[in-house]
């Protein structure tokens, strides 16, 4: 899967476009200290370098945002997202109980779901037995989910629940996807340029190439009902 992804990559990295970071020279995110980032910016070829530039110029309505993916309420959104009826759809993981799996270290990613253990859960605060049982059944439900589901539930921006089931409907699997080159991929019917670019974004990181890895091993669907 990796390779496929690789060559996705290269076909599109000379037509699509992502967004420059620009950092604000004294504000910092009060939960991880990064600074923080301008929302937007303008865009650049893939082969550019990516820029880092100063905020004087900002427009003073300009949000700010914390770059920093490991920062915790960023986690949780991700997670909640994953559980959530529109994604996973996993039932009694709520947005206090991701909280918890975050502060005792049990769950950073949407993968590490699939590793939970029954003692551990049994440990949580207000989690008796039988509610433990019955979020792993949840848990172990949720690898046969439709795979638009998981990926709409990446959260990968611009990628919303439509555009990820119209995604779905044009391949066999999340793998042949991955596979497909820049040109074919916007010549898709209902795909534009900021989904591809996207993507495209998303794919590159090696992080989050390694949770589709990981998620894949964990037997979480990757199979769609599209025509491939």
């Amino acid at each position: 899967m990796i390779n496929s992804l690789s060559k996705l990559l290269t076909a599109l990295s000379g037509k699509l476009t992502t967004t420059s970071v620009v950092l604000h020279p004294s504000k910092i995110c009060p939960t991880c200290g990064s600074r923080l980032c301008e929302a937007g910016g303008r865009e650049l070829h893939l082969h550019e370098p990516l820029d880092v530039a100063a905020a004087s110029s900002s427009h003073p309505n300009t949000k700010w945002c914390c770059p920093n993916p490991d920062c915790p309420p960023q986690v949780r959104a991700r997670l909640e997202l994953w559980c959530s009826p529109a994604a996973m759809d996993i039932k009694i993981c709520d947005a206090a109980l991701v909280a918890q799996l975050v502060q005792r270290g049990l769950v950073r990613d949407a993968a590490e779901f699939y590793r939970l253990r029954l003692n551990e859960l049994a440990a949580l605060d207000g989690m008796e037995a039988a509610k433990a049982h019955a979020l792993l059944d949840a848990i172990a439900a949720s690898r046969q989910r439709d795979a638009w589901r998981v990926l709409f539930g990446l959260g990968i921006p611009n990628i919303g629940a439509a555009e990820a089931e119209s995604l779905c409907k044009h391949f066999a699997s999340l793998d042949a996807l991955f596979a497909t080159g820049g040109e074919q991929l916007l010549k898709l019917a209902g795909v534009t340029e900021i989904m591809a670019r996207s993507l495209t974004h998303w794919f590159s990181d090696p992080v989050n190439r390694k949770l589709l890895h990981r998620l894949e091993k964990a037997g979480v669907n990757f199979k769609t009902s599209g025509s491939g």
